[in-house]
């Protein structure tokens, strides 16, 4: 073989990333690739080149016998593997060591590169870039990433590229997301596009909530590391007909939505009940005895049902048009640009005002207390359905639970003192408190936590103190969220006794845009409920659940009400929602609540029927159904406050707003 010919070969196997071993074994395929890249780098077929005669003058030495230093050497290597990367052919493993191998190697590079430039430069351009998505589910390559979290750049077809229907450009909300400007008339057409397009995109949005919560994987959303692009869930056998990046999107939205503080591990939530549902329970009592033979039994057991029940709720909000819409878009994205999630038309108004709604539903899942509907203005968001304190109170009027009646308010200095108290009271009742756990105010804990440092701060261990004395350390207490401040209600029983119930699964989110000519109308119905799974044993009269001793409860209540000053006519509202009256010294006559809350229930209880506090039917309660006399203990009556629809001028601008009238509704009553 001619010199310059070897020496080419030498230079283009270590071009092609062609070993020793390579060069051995080389199959057809790879002859055809070394003829095809000879010609391209050298201008002749390696045939015709070895045909060819030698030009080099004889007694003089070629370029090849040039060496280059080896830092030189390492600098053309790292030039060539990067011209490789970028044409997307195979690196050299070698550097050249001669001027001759080097300048055939830069002579390959650049016809190669030359042939790419060529075949890009005659391809159409590709309105969406290609994404390769990691197959193993646990994160993302960041095309894919910028994609779903909303920061790669829209294409001429698409929002983040993102190849769908719900995010296909040329809509005006599409347009709205991508440019950040509006049109500035819309017509009836603009609203019945956008009302049908989004009314699909939350079927599709409920549909995967249901599919994560009946595949048990809902648990597995994490928002942090969605975030990062990583997800406990796996993608890559996804067939959906929405596609991955729009499932992963929706997720997403998910998974912020449970980020949202939740009451669900304190009141699990059952799923399914869509009017009334009966749960039986059943207490056991003793059944082991001393033997003796023949029919001698012992034992009985107390069969009882809980009813779950649910009220209908719903959200419905008014646009004027869509240009309403826009403005509170755009002004929730100039507040909210930092978000990680650069949301569509459709997504924010899951968001936004699915948060809203969260977190007033959450309030409700404690302290709600359903009403019936004063009339057809905007109604207080926690009489749409009953909640934990409601299920616990109901269970005590019912006869099934009897609160301890010397407990009643606390305050920051007595809560330890008072909680310890709660607690022996249970312990001498239960053979064990295995599981039970005490549930306090949330809003309270500082005022426990101090008292528990100053009481046991030097008692790092509690031993020798009191041997319960770590079910009562403050991690060990159970501390409920969204209680008013002035809400003294505790409760021990087993973790997750008391449920709140819904029908079908998310149904809150399930939104709805309604048209009607250029407006629009947003909503959503569902239903909600609360209960207790197992109170206790239900008696026909309160002397026998007294004489029971409270043996057949799971459950055990304080009874924080506000004990009146004997003759006081009048109540001070701020003070609590259970109010017991006093042993009067006179015939005495209640007649206002004053600082009334309007979202709560006031509860009214005869403490006394010595000269009994009554309700006439006039002045401010001049709307309950008749004058109140309770004629034992413990009879009561329930209002709450009467509101109106006035209409305000708010800066320049006529407003409609709600307030009290100053007088009170009946609930129910009791009196023996």
């Amino acid at each position: 073989m001619k010199k310059n010919v070897k020496e080419r070969v030498i230079a283009l196997f270590a071009t092609l990333g062609f070993t020793k071993e390579k060069q051995a074994n080389m199959t057809n395929e790879d002859w055809n690739k070394f003829n095809a890249s000879y010609k391209e780098t050298y201008g002749i077929s390696f045939q015709e080149d070895l045909e060819t005669p030698d030009e080099t003058p004889e007694g003089t030495q070629g370029t090849a016998t040039v060496s280059i230093p080896e830092n030189m050497q390492s600098q053309i290597l790292a030039a060539l593997t990067e011209a490789a990367e970028a044409t997307g052919n195979q690196a050299p493993t070698t550097a050249p060591t001669t001027i001759d191998e080097a300048m055939a190697s830069f002579v390959g590079a650049l016809n190669s590169a030359t042939s790419t430039i060529r075949t890009l430069a005659a391809a159409p351009e590709n309105d969406s870039p290609a994404v390769v998505i990691s197959g193993s589910g646990s994160a993302m390559n960041p095309q894919a990433f910028a994609i779903v979290m909303g920061h790669a750049p829209h294409t001429e077809t698409h929002l983040f590229g993102i190849e769908s229907d719900y995010f296909k450009r040329g809509s005006w909300w599409s347009e709205l997301v991508a440019t950040g400007k509006g049109k500035e008339n819309y017509r009836d057409e603009d609203a019945t596009e956008f009302r049908a397009a989004f009314n699909n995109y939350t079927k599709d949005f409920q549909a995967r909530c249901i599919e994560l919560a009946t595949s048990n994987q809902i648990g597995l959303l994490d928002y942090g590391k969605m975030l990062k692009g990583e997800s406990y869930l796996d993608y890559s056998n996804m067939n959906a007909k929405l596609g991955e990046h729009v499932v992963r999107r929706m997720d997403t939205v998910i998974a912020y939505l449970r980020t949202l503080k939740s009451v669900a591990s304190i009141f699990p939530k059952v799923s399914n009940v869509q009017n009334k549902l009966t749960a039986p329970t059943a207490h056991f009592e003793e059944l082991s005895q001393s033997y003796l033979s023949g029919h001698h039994f012992k034992g009985a057991v107390n069969f009882d049902g809980e009813i779950y029940h649910v009220d209908d709720v719903m959200f419905k909000f008014f646009f004027d048009d869509p240009k309403q819409l826009e403005k509170e878009y755009i002004g929730y994205m100039n507040r909210e640009g930092s978000n990680p999630m650069k949301w569509t038309l459709f997504e924010w108004c899951i968001v936004h005002f699915g948060t809203i709604l969260f977190n007033e539903q959450q309030r409700r899942h404690v302290i709600g207390y359903r009403v019936p509907r004063q009339g057809e203005f905007p109604q207080p968001a926690m009489f749409a359905a009953d909640g934990g304190l409601r299920a616990i109170q109901r269970v005590e009027e019912e006869l099934k639970v009897l609160p301890f009646k010397e407990l009643k308010q606390y305050d920051r200095i007595t809560m330890v003192d008072y909680s310890e108290e709660f607690f022996e009271l249970v312990m001498g009742i239960l053979p064990n408190m295995t599981g039970y756990r005490l549930h306090a105010n949330e809003k309270h804990q500082p005022w426990y936590l101090k008292g528990f440092r100053n009481k046991y701060g030097k008692d790092t261990d509690f031993t020798g103190v009191k041997n319960f004395i770590a079910d009562l350390s403050p991690e060990n207490i159970i501390w409920v969220p969204n209680m008013d401040m002035v809400d003294y209600k505790m409760w021990i029983t087993i973790p997750g006794n008391v449920e709140n119930y819904e029908d079908k699964l998310n149904e809150m989110y399930a939104f709805y845009f309604q048209q009607d000519l250029e407006q629009l109308i947003m909503a959503s119905w569902w239903k909600e409920g609360s209960g207790v799974l197992a109170p206790g044993v239900q008696f026909n009269m309160l002397e026998d659940l007294e004489n029971s001793e409270r043996k057949l409860q799971w459950l055990f209540t304080n009874y924080p009400v506000v004990v009146l000053d004997p003759d006081a006519t009048s109540i001070d509202g701020r003070l609590g929602f259970e109010i017991e009256t006093s042993e009067n010294t006179t015939a005495t006559a209640l007649t206002d609540i004053s600082n009334v809350h309007i979202d709560r229930v006031y509860k009214i209880i005869c403490g006394s029927t010595e000269n009994a506090t009554t309700i006439a039917k006039s002045g401010n309660f001049s709307e309950i159904t008749a004058a109140w006399n309770p004629t034992a203990v413990g009879d009561y009556i329930k209002v709450y406050a009467q509101l109106e629809q006035v209409t305000k001028t708010v800066g320049n601008k006529q407003k409609k707003v709600v307030q009290p009238t100053g007088k009170f509704l009946e609930l129910e009553r009791k009196v023996s």
